[in-house]
């Protein structure tokens, strides 16, 4: 009994996780996009919804995941910590280098926006296990959109003016992986391929790890590929960038 509640235990913090990185994952490509493409506020509008119905494609497609739940669900924390950490990366790098990172925004916030939305349904049925329906859902339902709330209070008053654009989305995709690595060390007698997945752990976890540390420097890169003159200041506010 004690190994259920953990288990449902696990699943419900990582619903609350998620919630939070997703909920964040949609301001970051909403920030972007506004950052660069015409019409802040249709803009940030556009890629709010377009996440929105992509969350909600995701869902509809992970009826079609019926085995080895647990271990697929590992697999889209992995995608999501990969696609959320390197996101701002791409776009600011892009923009100095082709006219289509518009379409690369919104591309990102597709893959994405599929990802987040196959969460909640994979972890409603894996939890169908531990607790009965009526609780289930209701449990399911409520910490993801309590994590949402946490989300938006971080990306508004620590993300945006603490961290910027350079690590705020490194953070998140943290904390998708952070996800992962519990399931993984914690549910690891509930998975079917524990060691493939074990051995991602280790490859991701190096490339997120060095994707942080020069994330900086790439991003700068990035901006200054759009401008004729040396960027001398780059400065992030509550405001603006």
């Amino acid at each position: 009994m004690d190994s259920f509640r953990l288990s449902s235990n696990i699943l419900k913090f990582s619903l609350l996780a998620t919630g939070v990185a997703g909920v964040v994952a949609e301001y970051i490509l909403a920030t972007l996009a506004s950052y660069y493409l015409p019409d802040s506020i249709v803009q940030w509008t556009m890629i709010i919804s377009v996440m929105l119905f992509s969350m909600g494609v995701g869902s509809r497609l992970s009826k079609f995941i019926v085995n080895d739940l647990l271990d697929k669900f590992v697999l889209i924390e992995f995608a999501l910590s990969v696609l959320v950490s390197f996101s701002a990366v791409v776009v600011f790098v892009s923009v100095g280098k082709t006219i289509y990172y518009g379409f690369l925004i919104y591309t990102l916030s597709v893959l994405i926006g599929l990802l987040i939305g196959m969460e909640i349904p994979l972890v409603t049925r894996i939890n169908d296990q531990y607790e009965e329906l009526r609780l289930n859902i209701a449990n399911v339902m409520s910490w993801d959109y309590i994590g949402s709330l946490i989300g938006g209070v971080f990306f508004v008053f620590i993300g945006l003016p603490y961290l910027g654009m350079t690590y705020t989305p490194f953070a998140l995709g943290l904390l998708n992986f952070l996800v992962a690595s519990v399931i993984i060390f914690k549910l690891r007698q509930s998975l079917k391929f524990h060691k493939i997945l074990l051995a991602l752990f280790v490859l991701l976890g190096v490339v997120i790890g060095l994707g942080t540390c020069f994330s900086e420097e790439i991003i700068l890169f990035g901006e200054q590929k759009s401008w004729k003159d040396k960027v001398v200041l780059n400065k992030q506010s509550r405001y603006q960038k």
